[in-house]
């Protein structure tokens, strides 16, 4: 399990990033709601496109079971949840109580 350290601690760190992103993406969608930035805006529309590609195809499969309800979208928040879980399990992995 030794050898495995270090390649768990790159997985960690890789699965805090994508949190980072997924957040980034869940702000930068209730700002754009909220109207605090414009859609029209060029930065805007690359930050949005580029967020969305990277956290689009697992919140799709996601929305696939868990539609929207009374209009607000689970999807981001299931997401999180399983992140932070792995993350979780991952951690007990390389650090045993």
């Amino acid at each position: 399990m030794i050898l495995l350290a270090p390649l768990f601690h790159i997985l960690m760190t890789f699965l805090e990033l994508y949190i980072y992103v997924v957040w980034a993406a869940i702000i930068l969608s209730w700002v754009i709601a909220f109207g605090g930035v414009d859609m029209r805006q060029q930065w805007v529309k690359r930050l949005s496109g580029a967020l969305g590609s990277v956290t689009d195809p697992i919140l799709n499969r996601i929305r696939h079971y868990v539609k929207p309800m009374a209009g607000i979208d689970f999807s981001p928040m299931i997401l999180l949840f399983a992140l932070y879980f792995i993350q979780e399990i991952l951690w007990r992995m390389i650090h045993p109580i």
